[in-house]
This record gives C-alpha cells, sequence and structure tokens, in this order.
C-alpha cells in the first residue's frame, strides 16, 4: 500500500471493487480527512474507470450541497488515477435498511434529504443514473444526514462523456422509460427514489425481482410493483404508500415533477404521526380567522382564570380563544359561540371526558378546536346514554390535531342539515360501532386522519351528505371502511383502506364514489362493493389482497375506472350483476383467484386497452345475458381459457390478443356468442378456440390472426380437431 497519493497522506484500505480501491487519507495541509477512489493499474476496466472518475469529478466538482458528497480533486499519480472526496463518518443507506438499525420515519427522512440533494444536482443539469441505497452514505450523529455520492454515470448536461441511448446504472432502479430509449432524465432518477422508499417500508425487498436480469426487465416494463404487505407496512405512516406508488408510476408525467416535491411529499406523509406523538410543549397558532386579543386560560395553576371549560364557555363572548392547560377535565360541554378551544402542550395529556353526554355538543356558526384528546366511555347496561364524543348540531367546525376515542356510537356525529367538519391530523378510534356519521346534508372532510377498530363502519355518509377525505389511513375495523347510501357522496384522494372486516368501501341508494390514487387492501370482503344504480369513478387506484371482488356491482350500479390495479384478490377481479355496468379505460387485472373480469345477469362491461393477465382462472366471463366488449385488450397467461362465453352470454374481441393461456384462448358454450374482429390469438397451450358441443361457431371478422388450433367437444365428450380458420 501507498503511503502517499498526491499530496494527500495514506492511513489505511477501507474498500476495494472490480475497478479499484478506497482509502482513508488525510490533507497534510488542512489537516482533512478524506476518501480517495483510485483505479487499479492494468485491469480490463482502466478507460471505463477512468471516464467515470471524469465524468464523476465533472459532475460532483460543480456541485456544493449538503447532501451530496463533495469531491476534492481528481488527478493522476505515477499512473495511479485518484479522485480525493469527503470522508463521510457512518454507513450506506442499504446497511441501515437491511439491519434496520433505523426507524422507519428515520430511514423517510433520509430519503427526504437525498431528494433535495438530487433536486439541487437536477438543476445543475446532472442527471445521477445510479440512485439506489448503496450510493447514499449516512453520516453518524446526533441527527444523521444522507449524502449522495457515485456520480460516476452521471448525465452532464453538454457532455460527450455520456452516450445517449446506452443503458447505465442498476437495473432494479431503471425507470421503464429509461429501459426503452435508453435516455435518462430526472423524473428517471425519482423513480428510483421511489424504489428505494419501496425498500425503506420493506425491510429491503425490492418492488421489480426476478432470478434474471431478463426477468426484472420484464417486470419493470410490464408488471407494477409487487404489493406491500399489511405487516411490512405497519411501522410506517399510511400516507408514504401514495407517495410509493405515485413515484413508481409507470409514465413519467405522472410522477412528481421536481424531487423537491418528492422530498415534501414524504415529510407531509410522515408530518402527521410525528405531530400527534410530539407536539410542541407551548401553545400552537391558530389559523388567522380563529386569533384573538381576548383570552382565557382553563385548568389548574396561578396563571388559570377558571377550573372549568363550561365556566370558561360561560363566561366567554363571541371571538374569545380559550386555552386548556394539561390535565383531565371530566364535563360535558356545549359550546354555542364562535370560540376556539386550544390545548397547551401534548393533546394526550389534555383531556376531556364525558361521563354521561358528548364530551362536545357543537351549535354555533364556526368554531376552532386544537390539540386536545377527546374521551367518550359507555358501558352497555349501565350507562343508558351510548352518546358520541362530539356531536355537531350546527354550524362548522375544525379541529386540528385531536384523539376522539369512543365506545359510544359514533364518535363523531353530524345532524343538522348544512353543518360541516373538518378534521386534520386527527385519529379517531375507540370500542364503538360506528367512528363518523353524517346525515341529513352534513359535510365531512378529513385530512392527514387515523381511523380504526369500529365495528360497523369507520365512516358512514347518509341522507345526501358529502365526504372528502385527503391523505388519511382506514385501517383494522371490524366493520366497512366507508359506507354511503341516500344519495350522498364521498371523495377520496391518495387515501389508503387496509384490512377492513366488511368491506373497504360500500355504496348503496343511488350515491356516488369518486377515488383517486388510493389503495384498497385485505378487506376480508369486497374492495368496493356498489347497489342500487350507485355511480363509482375510480382512478390511478389500487384494489388487492380482498377475500372477496375486487369491485362488485349489482342492481344497476356503475363502475367507471381509469389507470386502476386490481390484482391477488381471493374472488374476482371485478365481478358484476344485475344490469350493472362498468367501463375500464388502461386497467390491469390480474392473479384473481376467480375470473379476472364477471359479466353476469344482464350486466355490460366496456374495457379499452386493459390488460387481463395471469390469473389463476378465466381472464374473462361472460354468461346469462352478460355482455362484454373489449376493445385493444390483451388476455394471456391465465390459468384457463382466456375468454370463456356461456349460456346466454355475449362477448365482442376487437383489436384484441388472447396468447400464452395455459388452457385456450376462447372457450364458447351453446347459446352463447361471440365476436372477433382483427383479433390475434396465438401461443395458448391447448388451442385457439374450443366450442361445446352445440355452440355457434364463433363470428369473425376483418382479418384475424388465429394460430391455434380450432377445437370441439365431440357427441362423447372428446375433443375434436376442426379445419384450421381463415386468417
Amino acid at each position: 500500500m501507498r503511503e502517499k497519493i498526491g499530496k494527500f497522506q495514506i492511513r489505511s484500505l477501507i474498500g476495494k471493487g472490480a475497478m479499484g480501491e478506497v482509502y482513508l487519507g488525510l490533507d497534510p495541509a488542512l489537516g482533512r480527512e478524506v476518501a480517495i477512489k483510485t483505479i487499479l493499474p492494468g485491469t480490463a476496466f482502466g478507460e471505463e474507470a477512468q471516464a467515470r472518475f471524469e465524468r464523476e469529478a465533472r459532475a460532483t466538482g460543480s456541485l456544493n450541497h449538503p447532501h451530496i458528497v463533495t469531491v476534492y480533486e481528481f488527478g493522476e499519480d505515477q499512473g495511479l488515477h485518484y479522485l480525493a472526496m469527503e470522508y463521510v463518518h457512518g454507513e450506506d443507506l442499504e446497511t441501515l435498511i437491511r439491519e434496520q438499525k433505523l426507524a422507519k420515519t428515520e430511514l423517510l427522512e433520509l430519503v427526504a434529504q437525498v431528494c433535495e440533494g438530487l433536486g439541487y444536482a437536477h438543476a445543475k443539469g446532472v442527471v445521477h443514473r445510479d440512485i439506489k441505497p448503496a450510493n447514499i452514505l449516512v453520516a453518524s450523529g446526533r441527527k444523521p444526514m444522507a449524502k449522495l455520492m457515485d456520480f460516476g454515470v452521471a448525465l452532464i448536461s453538454q457532455s460527450d462523456l455520456t452516450q445517449k441511448g446506452v443503458w447505465m446504472g442498476t437495473v432494479n432502479y431503471m425507470a421503464p422509460e429509461y429501459l426503452d430509449t435508453g435516455k435518462a432524465t430526472p423524473s428517471s432518477d425519482l423513480f428510483a427514489v421511489g424504489v428505494m422508499l419501496y425498500e425503506v417500508i420493506t425491510g429491503g425487498r425490492k418492488p421489480f425481482s426476478g432470478e434474471t436480469v431478463t426477468t426484472v426487465l420484464n417486470a419493470i416494463l410490464r408488471s407494477t410493483p409487487g404489493p406491500i404487505e399489511p405487516g411490512e407496512a405497519q411501522d410506517a405512516p399510511p400516507q408514504i404508500l401514495a407517495v410509493v406508488a405515485k413515484a413508481l408510476d409507470r409514465e413519467p408525467q405522472n410522477r412528481y415533477a421536481t424531487a423537491e416535491d418528492l422530498a415534501s411529499a414524504i415529510r407531509q406523509a410522515i408530518q402527521p404521526g410525528v405531530l400527534v406523538q410530539a407536539a410542541p410543549a407551548g401553545p400552537r397558532p391558530l389559523p388567522k380567522r380563529f386569533q384573538s386579543d381576548k383570552l382565557i386560560i382553563v385548568g389548574k395553576g396561578g396563571r388559570a382564570h377558571c377550573l372549568s371549560l363550561r365556566v370558561a364557555l360561560r363566561q366567554a363572548e363571541a371571538g374569545v380563544q380559550i386555552l386548556l392547560l394539561p390535565g383531565l377535565y371530566r364535563e360535558s360541554v356545549v359550546v354555542d359561540k364562535d370560540v376556539s378551544i386550544q390545548g397547551e402542550g401534548d393533546p394526550s395529556q389534555i383531556i376531556l371526558e364525558s361521563p354521561k353526554g358528548p364530551c362536545l355538543t357543537l351549535q354555533s356558526s364556526r368554531i376552532s378546536i386544537q390539540g386536545l384528546t377527546l374521551r367518550k366511555a359507555w358501558t352497555p347496561g349501565k350507562d343508558p346514554d351510548p352518546a358520541p364524543a362530539v356531536l355537531l348540531l350546527s354550524g362548522q367546525a375544525e379541529l386540528e390535531q385531536c384523539e376522539i376515542l369512543s365506545d359510544g356510537e359514533p364518535a363523531v356525529s353530524l345532524q343538522g342539515a348544512g353543518s360541516a367538519i373538518t378534521l386534520r391530523k386527527c385519529t379517531v378510534g375507540g370500542e364503538g360501532l360506528i367512528g363518523i356519521r353524517a346525515m341529513a346534508g352534513a359535510n365531512v372532510t378529513l385530512e392527514d386522519c387515523i381511523l380504526g377498530g369500529h365495528g360497523a363502519a369507520e365512516i358512514q355518509i347518509l341522507g345526501a351528505s358529502s365526504l372528502l377525505l385527503k391523505r388519511s389511513a382506514l385501517r383494522n375495523g371490524k366493520g366497512v371502511g366507508v359506507q354511503v347510501d341516500g344519495a350522498s357522496q364521498a371523495t377520496l384522494e391518495d387515501c389508503e383502506l387496509e384490512d377492513l372486516a366488511g368491506g373497504s368501501m360500500e355504496a348503496d341508494g343511488d350515491s356516488r364514489l369518486i377515488l383517486r390514487r388510493s389503495r384498497l387492501h385485505g378487506s376480508r370482503f369486497a374492495g368496493v362493493l356498489a347497489m342500487d344504480k350507485s355511480q363509482v369513478f375510480l382512478e390511478d387506484s389500487e384494489f388487492s389482497g380482498h377475500a372477496g371482488s375486487g369491485l362488485h356491482a349489482t342492481g344497476g350500479a356503475s363502475f367507471h375506472l381509469k389507470q386502476c390495479r386490481l390484482h391477488d384478490n381471493g374472488g374476482f377481479g371485478i365481478s358484476l350483476m344485475e344490469q350493472s355496468i362498468a367501463t375500464l379505460d388502461d386497467c390491469e387485472i390480474y392473479a384473481n383467484t376467480h375470473p379476472g373480469l364477471l359479466v353476469h345477469k344482464g350486466a355490460t362491461a366496456q374495457l379499452k386497452q386493459c390488460r387481463l393477465h395471469d390469473g389463476l382462472s378465466w381472464g374473462v366471463v361472460s354468461s346469462a345475458r352478460g355482455r362484454g366488449v373489449l376493445e385493444g385488450c390483451e388476455i394471456y397467461g391465465n390459468a384457463r381459457s382466456g375468454a370463456k362465453v356461456e349460456p346466454g352470454g355475449s362477448l365482442l374481441l376487437v383489436r384484441c390478443t388472447l396468447r400464452d393461456g395455459q388452457d385456450t384462448g376462447l372457450l364458447l358454450f351453446e347459446e352463447g356468442e361471440a365476436t372477433l374482429e382483427e383479433c390475434v390469438v396465438h401461443r395458448n397451450a391447448r388451442g385457439g378456440i374450443l366450442l361445446a358441443k352445440d355452440a355457434s361457431d364463433p363470428v369473425l371478422r376483418g382479418g384475424n390472426r388465429i394460430e391455434d388450433d380450432l377445437l370441439r367437444i365431440g357427441p362423447e365428450g372428446n375433443v375434436v380437431k376442426l379445419a384450421p380458420v381463415r386468417k
């Protein structure tokens, strides 16, 4: 080992790879420790390593950011090329993830720091192209700090060091468009960050895996990320799953616009839990519309004006701010003035507990409540009043950073026509049947909230009421997640509904559901149940792991899906019954136990540019007056026939492909109708089209290409090969 490289004194060898070695050195002029990367002389990698060193020096030398490793010098000493850079005391992120040395929220904060450094590099015209946990060093200390390194394969604006159209980097982290074109962009770096986020949540498992490089490439290009299991995500903030899904979107335009936006989204996902668990010691500032010079302090001690919240409200005028000091307040309070009520310090230490009646009955035009625990206990047989913790009779109320616990029914109840409540960063729990119930035209808005554990429904919206749910999680309930009835409407954006025994969502009575960028997983019934002419609009959402169907419609209900994923459900991907209708655009249905799509009892399904694949049963089944129309769809890799038409069913396939099935491409029964127009049927294991004994021939139009055998079940039940179909 050399004693000196360039001006740097060598202390020890700290790493060795195929291309070179890394030493711990000392800059004698500054007394500063440095890490020195070198190229091993005489190796086959010499020219490539030198080019990478030059690229890294050019890329990193222009970057000065706290979350990017600083490069000090690039040079040559007696034929040895070297790169001297900042020495970071710590470990790489890959090790921290694998060995789980930090909490997931801490690891997520480190990824957010990486995004800050990455955003700075992008602004300087540098695309990293090899974002992965092994290329992120984490400096140890009171607050871990991420340092992005190894810009050796970076793409630099106006550089001739990088060949466009050539893959560089690590396969598991490559974006689909980069694999397609070889052109790296800032968005492809953000896709790699999405892979890292997935690894943080799962403890190191990658979203796209395979035994060979080819299988990994195919998974990235053709598949969606593998589902994150509930056990893997239990220590992660629920909102982060939506962040991961957006970062890993197959289409670059659907990802975050910048690395800074992704950093902000990660921190917003972390923040709700942090704020609830570790609230600041002093009073939090109220929104300006609730701020007032008038203050009444409630609690024990010399600062307090009175001991009781009820007394404070009796004394208060409109516009007064009431500050609750830490303590237990056993009283039921009616708020009939426009006031703000705020806790000082940790919300878990400021408890309003009602022995009888609601903790809070709200009936003024505008109320703000912040930083409290509202607790309503109820013992059946002993307490005749299963009152809610919060009862809103009229006006508008805003609750922020509150924990609402009730064994009554429900925890939060809205009963006044036109009343409205907004909950931000709140938790709603307890042993009651309902978490939140709105009736008679009331309006509910929840942002960054968590609900769970209720016996019948987490949220119930009835009687022409409305719900807006953003960045929230509903989990571990004994009933339904969201139940909408009576011409009501619910809109969910960036939400997660998980492990709900009665199903994730239910719409009835001419109601309307809208879901965007949400994930419904693991209920012990259907993901969404739509009934009685209700309408469900779903966009960029995922339905997986349900014991029943991902989506089930009956009674004239309708589904409208765009860019959704339905997979790994114990029942059907989508099941349609009794005059219901579904339209799907650019959706993926795969790996379900029963058929991916069932159209039954007079229902209709219209699919465009969809993929139905790798199911454990049929891809599509049409029966009993069910009608399916598929245009530009792919049906492949299913365990049974790609499409089955039973008696009374009909199926129209236009420019569709039925391929690579483990059985036949199409199975047609007597009294069933099938029409193929400009379709391709090939590479199915058993044959292209199998006809039941008395089935009519399918109608073939417009130049189909049917390369597999045409078969018919004979009089004795044997399969007979028929004459080839004209192509």
